[in-house]
């Protein structure tokens, strides 16, 4: 049975991959490291499906602790909004604890650059890097909320930065408060332990300078993975948020970063950087 591999020039698509040079192909295909993914493809004793979020750490020998884990419930629609400070690790980590209890009952809203990752294909539903997402995209979104499944996503919707020496996490996205008392799924939030390089910050502050509506860190997302190499994360559940209380005593941005504000007491206590 051939195995399915990432193909940079299906990533890119046609047109894209026949205009760029052959050095700057070299470059992407070193940053994203394909050669690596692929070979841990090949190696991977579950290639496809929930096995290879365990596969993929095993191969970045990544560790992580559970804290919290009494408040997940197969039995419940939930909605998991988590932090998002290194764009890789959390959700490869997540979904490796998730399985645990819901199986391939799981979906994600990724990066169109992630949503590339074959393996992981049948869990991540891919939305615009620009954040302007066509009507095939907004259709998969309202399936994935209306599903059986459970839902995890991260409502700042890019990386958390440094600013003035600390790692903060973005402003929160409310549509993820509006979603859940649509669709009447409970909020669990859930915190990630860890940080990016220096180097992933500086480039992310370049952007910003420029003003540009791309992060130029964004390209950078799986170099980064893979310096996590060897680490080890503390992931945190809080309990469940029951959909009916998001009502109108708050806005949906209120509500919104009063969940975030939950997810900050969530880092007490995990012995590790302060990372919201």
């Amino acid at each position: 049975m051939e195995r399915p591999l990432l193909d940079l020039d299906k990533m890119l698509g046609p047109k894209l991959s026949r205009r760029l040079p052959r050095f700057v192909k070299s470059f992407l295909k070193a940053r994203l490291h394909l050669e690596e993914i692929n070979e841990s493809i090949m190696k991977a004793e579950h290639p496809q499906g929930a096995g290879y979020f365990d596969e993929a750490l095993k191969y970045l020998d990544i560790t992580y602790t559970v804290r919290g884990g009494e408040h997940l419930d197969s039995s419940r629609r939930s909605l998991f909004a988590g932090n998002h400070p290194l764009g890789g690790p959390e959700a490869l980590i997540a979904g490796s604890v998730l399985k645990d209890f819901c199986g391939d009952r799981l979906r994600i809203p990724v990066n169109s650059i992630l949503g590339h990752m074959r393996p992981l294909e049948e869990f991540f539903v891919p939305i615009s890097i620009f954040g302007k997402q066509d009507r095939l995209a907004a259709a998969r979104l309202g399936e994935m909320f209306s599903s059986p499944y459970q839902v995890l996503i991260y409502p700042a919707g890019r990386c958390a930065q440094r600013m003035s020496g600390h790692i903060v996490e973005q402003p929160w996205k409310k549509s993820f408060i509006t979603q859940a008392r649509r669709y009447q799924r409970d909020v669990i939030p859930m915190h990630m332990s860890g940080h990016n390089s220096d180097l992933y910050y500086f480039w992310s502050r370049v952007s910003r300078t420029l003003r540009l509506k791309f992060n130029i860190g964004m390209i950078m997302l799986v170099d980064e993975l893979f310096k996590q190499k060897h680490n080890h994360f503390v992931i945190t559940f809080g309990e469940p948020i029951p959909w009916q209380t998001f009502d109108n005593s708050k806005s949906d941005r209120e509500w919104a970063d009063w969940v975030r504000d939950k997810l900050f007491q969530l880092q007490e206590g995990n012995g590790c950087e302060p990372n919201i």
